[in-house]
């Protein structure tokens, strides 16, 4: 069945990485243009042009589309492969920036600088058992290992079940394509009728040792928290007159970054601790004035946990680094004083953590219609300036609250928290109530296979902690989310939305099989050739057969 598939892997990836698909940029649609090439000149697909296509994004400022095709055979029964064919940029690559996309002249320049590499990079450069590029691990080796078998499969006749791929654009960024699919899933479901049994993702893993392989059945989630602290301005000769949003900020940063506490674990897997991505005060220019706000972003992975799980959390440090900050401000103030030889008066600062919501509203009972036009005239403008780049989404969270300010009578400090997108929700085959033996097996059965045919382990996690468009395609408690992130995410249902039913309605298992890569969104980025050309695809294809019950050859 797979005889020759080296070759055939070889030929789809090495111009499947020349397509400079940078992720957020219209060079993205230089991998559609390859995929639609690629399709249309299988044989298959010129006698049922019907199989194949791509599903435009809605809205999409760069017109980037999905791209699909569909082996159709006997039954409803079918597998779905899913793979990103966005790329980061090359910025890190400075000067061999030319040789990015070429896997074999980059691997001739990185040999003449191979002593300013480590000595994992020049072990796997001199050994020949990795292919060097920008998307060769991600995830373009996994896309061509995908694309192959589907050629494949396409010469299989009388097929049992139907095998369904589709390529997006977008995951490395804001996940839109995905977030595209899963309507197109829903629709092309409805059309023929489909059972979704299963859907294979093969981004790259990573290894702690080199004989040990990794299989996920599910994904991380990611919730991204931000804070606005509102402040009181002073002269900088005057300090104990203000309260400094940067000082109750950084508090807030000290008590979450790195923070166990709001790790999540179920069974014996424990998500990574979160971290700030974003952190800056309100000042254009430098002057002599304490700055009126400050704000941030933080990126929290889930396993479990529900966004309104994690915001409980968040608002709780908030509330005791309010506390924190003022008893210092007021200890450190009594010291001023007593040095200066003068009475101490508590300051008058209290602790005030609100969320988003409560702001809006807030502003609402103040001013009622005028506040909403003037509200929603500036969401419009925000939309306009996302959607030409001129804005961050987690700017336009801020952007807003300060909009928001302009119609608040309190000036006193506070805290307002909320999310920014986006967000990834939590999956995982353990979260399936009524999961057919052949997936709950699956696992087990691949780790059997490539001991007794590669001698190679493998162990099964229950989360692919890299954070995958794996997270929309099934969903947990869904209305409580829902209202979480209209409550609490400005954007959402504006600018911003995750399409929660169809989800639900095309909602299944999901394994990621993905070759062993090192070193994702740097120079000297890289893909095991074993697993790329061999391992990885015999073991899709073992997951295959199983799923839709071929005789395995």
């Amino acid at each position: 069945m797979l005889d020759n598939i080296k070759a055939e892997i070889e030929k789809i990836l090495y111009p499947y990485v020349e397509a400079q698909s940078t992720t957020g940029t219209t060079l993205e649609r230089e991998a559609e243009d390859f995929l639609v090439n690629f399709f249309k000149n299988i044989e298959y697909f010129k006698r049922k042009p019907q199989y194949t296509g791509i599903y435009k994004l809605s809205n999409d400022p760069l017109e980037r589309s999905v791209c699909y095709a569909m082996i159709k055979g006997e039954g409803d029964d079918t597998v779905v492969f899913i793979h990103h064919y966005d790329v980061v940029d090359t910025e890190g690559f400075k000067l061999l920036r030319p040789f990015a996309y070429c896997p074999e002249a980059l691997e001739l320049e990185l040999l003449k600088i191979k002593e300013s590499l480590n000595e994992d990079c020049q072990s796997d450069l001199e050994s020949n058992d990795f292919l060097f590029g920008r998307g060769t691990a991600d995830m373009k080796g996994g896309g061509s290992i995908q694309l192959a078998l589907l050629k494949k499969y396409s010469e299989i006749e009388n097929l049992k079940g139907n095998i369904l791929l589709i390529a997006v654009p977008d995951e490395e960024n804001l996940s839109e394509g995905m977030r595209s699919a899963v309507k197109f899933l829903d629709e092309i479901k409805i059309q023929y009728n489909l059972n979704y049994m299963l859907i294979i993702n093969s981004e790259p893993h990573l290894r702690k040792k080199k004989d040990i392989g990794i299989i996920s059945e599910g994904s991380v989630g990611k919730v991204m928290p931000f804070v606005y602290v509102r402040g009181h301005m002073t002269h900088i000769g005057k300090v104990f007159d203000g309260f400094n949003p940067i000082n109750l900020l950084c508090e807030i940063v000290r008590e979450t970054e790195l923070n166990l506490e709001l790790s999540d674990s179920v069974n014996n897997e424990t998500s990574p601790p979160p971290t700030w991505l974003y952190l800056k005060d309100n000042k254009q220019h430098y002057n002599a004035t304490m700055p009126l706000s400050a704000s941030g972003c933080v990126s929290i992975l889930t396993l479990k946990k529900t966004p309104s799980e994690i915001l409980g959390k968040v608002t709780s440090i908030c509330n005791n680094a309010f506390d924190k900050i003022i008893l210092q401000m007021n200890e450190r103030y009594s010291s001023y004083k007593i040095g200066m030889g003068e009475e101490f008066e508590t300051l008058p600062w209290k602790t005030h953590v609100i969320t988003f919501r409560d702001l809006y509203n807030e502003a609402i009972g103040k001013h009622g219609v005028l506040f909403k036009n003037n509200f929603d005239k500036k969401l419009k403008e925000l939309i306009i300036n996302l959607n030409s780049g001129e804005v961050s989404m987690i700017e336009s969270s801020f952007n807003l609250i300060e909009a928001i300010y302009d119609y608040i009578d309190d000036y006193s400090p506070r805290v307002v928290i909320g999310l920014s997108p986006i967000y990834y929700p939590s999956v995982s085959n353990i979260f399936f109530d009524n999961l057919s033996t052949k997936v709950a097996n699956l696992s087990e059965g691949l780790r059997k296979y490539s001991k007794e045919t590669f001698g190679q382990d493998y162990k099964t996690e229950l989360f692919f902690t890299g954070i995958s468009d794996l997270s929309y395609t099934s969903i947990q408690d869904s209305r409580n989310v829902i209202k979480t992130l209209e409550e609490s995410m400005p954007l959402y249902g504006n600018y911003y939305e995750i399409p929660i039913e169809c989800i639900e309605r095309v909602s299944m298992p999901c394994i990621n099989i993905g070759p062993w890569g090192k070193d994702f969104h740097k120079l000297t980025e890289r893909v095991y050739k074993e697993d790329l050309f061999k391992r990885t695809p015999e073991l899709i294809h073992y997951a295959v057969s199983n799923i839709l019950s071929w005789y395995i050859k």
